[in-house]
């Protein structure tokens, strides 16, 4: 069965295949960097775009009138412009805590655009960063138009504007067809294998995290949706909440991997870990009931799983290790990078989300990239010291087989015949 094509399916497929054409067409005919600025242009106000349409749909669902569309999209520019470290003041309270939901996606986007339309070179990465960076600026100055520290909260966007973009847009370039990788080659063995150990425990620890907050969030689903009704909000703003609270998933998820450590984070004037429990008051934030509310006893042993994921990732890759004592040494630049990586990440989940003992709230960085990089190395040096004794252990056993059963057979070799003259 087929489907007739109809004159408007034929004129929108027809218009789309001009516009590409045409947008071809430019492309080819520019500079090189316009492509790269065009990539880091898009990935801005897209990801404006991802909080801006729900806000809209929000405030055109709700009955007062005197929301503008102008106040609403004030407001959803705001919520944006936390994902890039800029301050919101609501009420005379300010709201620090970055959304890293909306920041990893802009990341992704932005990379993706970098590797379709940036072109391999370092102008075009260069233009991407600059035009990303401009228009995240030139947002914080129109959001923000008035207040009395406008240039430092546009300043301070753009810095997080760059540091988010050098590593997007640079993943983008490599992943071009054309861009090679052969300077790998030339980096030491060590570095690799480190940057690959740290990159694993990094990761695993990060799907620990994300697994004990859902399974919290499964088991403490009631005191959620009592929260949630309790704030008393319409479907629309319901809807809004919980895209908002949505964004703030992955900063949680970092609240959870601190908390897996023992490191704990700060909630309502309480040092939260698996040896102490929430607070008996909670903010009314329904999100937050998604962090592990139990404590102690076994909870309170959770250090132990980041050593044994350290000890299996030691043992997953134990053949590119190497031999003698150069595995410490790789383990060591992986442990070093693992930490670092959850340090920085609980620095950028920590922030102000209310008044009073919610001026602060999060991990303590310093603390989280310690206790993480302790227990990784931990569990990493014991697994490689009993590889390494299990490995000397079995070799005398090998060679004791053999002076009993004698020598190894040898493989099967041709008769040499040799072909004598008649004579």
């Amino acid at each position: 069965m087929t489907t007739q094509a109809t004159p408007v399916s034929r004129a929108t497929t027809a218009t789309a295949h001009a516009v590409t054409e045409s947008v071809a067409r430019v492309r080819a005919a520019a500079p090189g960097w316009v492509g790269g600025a065009l990539a880091g242009l898009q990935a801005a106000l897209f990801s404006l775009a991802l909080v801006l349409i729900p806000v809209w749909v929000a405030s055109a669902a709700v009955a007062d009138a005197n929301v503008s569309w102008g106040q609403s999209s004030g407001t959803a520019t705001r919520i944006w412009l936390l994902a890039f470290g800029v301050p919101w003041a609501v009420d005379g309270v300010t709201i620090t805590l970055a959304p890293l939901g909306l920041s990893a996606l802009t990341a992704i986007m932005l990379a993706q655009l970098a590797r379709r339309f940036a072109a391999a070179t370092w102008v075009a990465g260069f233009a991407a960063v600059a035009a990303f960076a401009a228009t995240v600026g030139f947002a914080t100055t129109l959001a923000w138009a008035g207040v009395d520290d406008t240039r430092s909260r546009m300043a301070g966007a753009v810095v997080w504007a760059v540091l988010l973009a050098i590593p997007a847009v640079a993943w983008g370039l490599l992943r071009q067809h054309g861009a090679t990788m052969a300077w790998l080659a030339r980096v030491p063995g060590t570095v690799r294998g480190g940057v690959r150990i740290g990159t694993a425990m990094t990761a695993g620890v990060v799907a620990l995290g994300a697994i004990v907050l859902m399974v919290s969030t499964v088991a403490s689903r009631h005191q959620f949706a009592d929260a949630a009704t309790g704030l008393g909000v319409d479907s629309a703003g319901g809807a809004a909440l919980a895209f908002v609270e949505t964004l703030y998933a992955l900063t949680l998820v970092v609240w959870a991997v601190s908390w897996l450590t023992g490191a704990g984070f700060s909630l309502a004037g309480v040092d939260v870990s698996s040896a102490q429990p929430l607070p008996d008051t909670m903010p009314a934030v329904p999100l937050l009931w998604s962090l592990p509310h139990a404590s102690g006893g076994w909870l309170a042993w959770s250090p132990v799983a980041v050593m044994v994921l350290g000890a299996i990732v030691v043992i997953a890759i134990r053949s590119r290790l190497g031999s003698g004592w150069r595995p410490l040494g790789t383990i060591g630049i992986g442990v070093v990078l693992a930490g670092s990586a959850i340090g920085v990440a609980s620095g950028f989940a920590h922030g102000a989300m209310g008044p009073g003992v919610l001026a602060s709230v999060g991990p303590q960085a310093v603390v989280a990239a310690v206790l993480a990089a302790s227990e990784l190395a931990l569990g990493a040096v014991v697994a490689w010291a009993l590889l390494r004794a299990f490995a000397h252990v079995a070799r005398p056993t090998a060679r004791a087989g053999l002076s009993r059963s004698g020598s190894p057979e040898r493989p099967d070799t041709p008769v040499r015949t040799e072909v004598r003259p008649d004579g």
